[in-house]
């Protein structure tokens, strides 16, 4: 009595793989939406800088087309979280250990080379959602003459800044990944001992109670907020030669780099080399990071 049945055929089976399937119909369907969304800022912008100046109804268009593209970002970041949800409940099912939690599975090691197949299509998904955000990032599309706002690219933030709850960081924390600056997410900012509380993004993602990092402030550095176009602004990206920290592809760990060369269209990542002593030269060969993803180094005291 109460024995579990092993054999019993899985009636629902079929049906979660269609849902599923729909499931990543949708996401691609999404993509392709927010494509046409972004060739439309494109040509807009394109627009705008044949004229010189900006036409009457530019802002207001540019306004919308912005609000409609982070729209659609967020509806393509729920369906495949979705898809995700669903991918957890299949593997746990097949494994026996379903459960009833609705959170996407844990998302294994930092590095992903030696990830099991199924591990690593839902890093997969979780890297994809890293590219979106720099994708979606907004270009400042100021004339050459003004001065990008704070956090535009290499602009840094004014020394008071203080990042809100939800914003993206690099945080050195000592207990995660061997000291590295990691991709973190503020919880919350104490004015009384001028400390941030971060969480690992990658745990966070995961819906896991992570444990909150108690960090100073100059171990925390806020990602840019806007991108900077090279056509007008590429005097203030990242020169060859400069040194800076930038996100590892496929992981969520900020190294040392070195620029190798700077983007030439907003849409452009930067081509950077990351330190390894491997390699005579001291460097690995060039990889691409997005600008939200590089930063000023500067080698900070742990405090």
């Amino acid at each position: 009595m109460g024995r579990k049945i092993k054999n019993r055929p899985d009636h629902g089976g079929k049906n979660q793989y269609q849902e599923l399937n729909v499931l990543l119909h949708q996401i691609q369907d999404q993509r392709v939406r927010s494509g046409q969304t972004m060739n439309s800022i494109s040509k807009l912008n394109d627009k705008n800088s044949l004229e010189q100046r900006s036409f009457p109804s530019y802002k207001t268009k540019l306004k919308s087309l912005i609000s409609n593209s982070m729209c659609e970002t967020q509806q393509e970041i729920e369906i495949i979280q979705k898809a995700l949800n669903k991918i957890s409940k299949m593997e746990n099912k097949a494994a026996g250990t379903e459960s009833t939690s609705g959170t996407a599975p844990a998302v294994p090691a930092r590095q992903a080379g030696s990830q099991q197949p199924r591990k690593a299509m839902r890093r997969g998904f979780f890297m994809t959602l890293l590219q979106q955000k720099a994708n979606q990032l907004p270009t400042w599309m100021g004339p050459k003459s003004e001065t990008p706002a704070a956090l535009t690219g290499t602009v840094p933030a004014d020394a008071t800044y203080i990042c809100n709850p939800g914003d993206d960081v690099a945080a050195l924390c000592d207990d995660v990944a061997d000291d590295n600056w990691i991709l973190a997410e503020v919880y919350l900012y104490n004015s009384n001992t001028n400390k941030y509380q971060v969480k690992d993004i990658e745990e966070d993602e995961r819906g896991e109670n992570s444990d909150k990092h108690t960090l100073s402030r100059r171990r925390v550095i806020p990602l840019p907020l806007r991108k900077l176009n090279p056509p007008t602004h590429g005097h203030l990206l990242f020169q060859p030669k400069h040194k800076v920290l930038a996100l590892y592809p496929q992981t969520t760990c900020f190294y040392p780099a070195t620029i190798h060369k700077p983007p030439e269209t907003e849409n452009d990542d930067y081509q950077v080399m990351f330190y390894d002593n491997y390699y005579a030269e001291g460097y690995a060969p060039p990889l691409p990071v997005p600008q939200r993803y590089v930063l000023d180094f500067k080698d900070k005291k742990r405090k």
